[in-house]
């Protein structure tokens, strides 16, 4: 399975409307509203991350109820920017955040909406486990990803996920290869799997061009 980016987050910083999209040791944002890419693609270095996460990070993830905190894990580790600060701090191990059969590395991580507010969900393969930020613990898991009721491909394991934004709030998107599938926070409706294409990525991030 051909990977065509590596993960993806939204700009909560500065509640832009906007996400952006991570390939390697590039990254390009993209416009919710337009449906189009409007800066990059740029060089990862810009973030100020660890040296070792300059060639690329595995996933990425706000943080609730810790600041404005923006994390991003490769591997065995995570390193995160602080907003208030404008300072990254790490690499710090993952074991000392989930458990041993995810501290290896993770394919992804989401924040819940809606009834899910204040949960974090890290995926590795064909499971999951249930963080609860405003507790600090694991409250849930490791469970298989067929509870999401995903389509049969995606409960094998996703790569990405990302919360919809300007007029896909409310839907979370989960990306495996080119394809995409949409999961509904308020009804548990799933959509797809759709084309990444839908997306208008460019810059060789999202598409199978390098």
């Amino acid at each position: 399975m051909g990977y065509i980016f590596d993960t993806a987050l939204n700009d909560e910083r500065s509640r832009s409307g906007r996400a952006w999209f991570f390939r390697n040791d590039r990254y390009l944002r993209y416009d919710w509203a337009q449906n189009q890419v409007d800066a990059g693609p740029s060089p990862l270095t810009e973030w100020g991350l660890p040296a070792s996460f300059n060639s690329g990070v595995d996933a990425a993830l706000n943080s609730r109820g810790w600041g404005m905190r923006t994390h991003f894990f490769r591997g065995s580790q995570y390193a995160f920017h602080s907003g208030p600060d404008d300072k990254v701090y790490g690499p710090y191990p993952l074991s000392d955040w989930l458990p041993s059969n995810f501290a290896s590395g993770i394919d992804t991580a989401l924040n819940g909406q809606g009834d899910s507010v204040g949960k974090a969900y890290f995926f590795k393969g064909d499971q999951y486990i249930t963080y609860d930020w405003f507790n600090v613990q694991i409250v849930g898991g490791p469970s298989p990803i067929s509870d999401w009721n995903l389509t049969a491909a995606f409960a094998k394991g996703v790569h990405a996920a990302l919360q919809g934004d300007g007029p896909d709030v409310g839907w979370a998107y989960f990306f495996r290869g080119p394809q995409y599938v949409k999961y509904s926070w308020s009804n548990a409706q799933v959509v797809g799997p759709l084309h990444l294409s839908d997306f208008n990525l460019t810059g060789g991030i999202g598409s199978s061009a390098v």
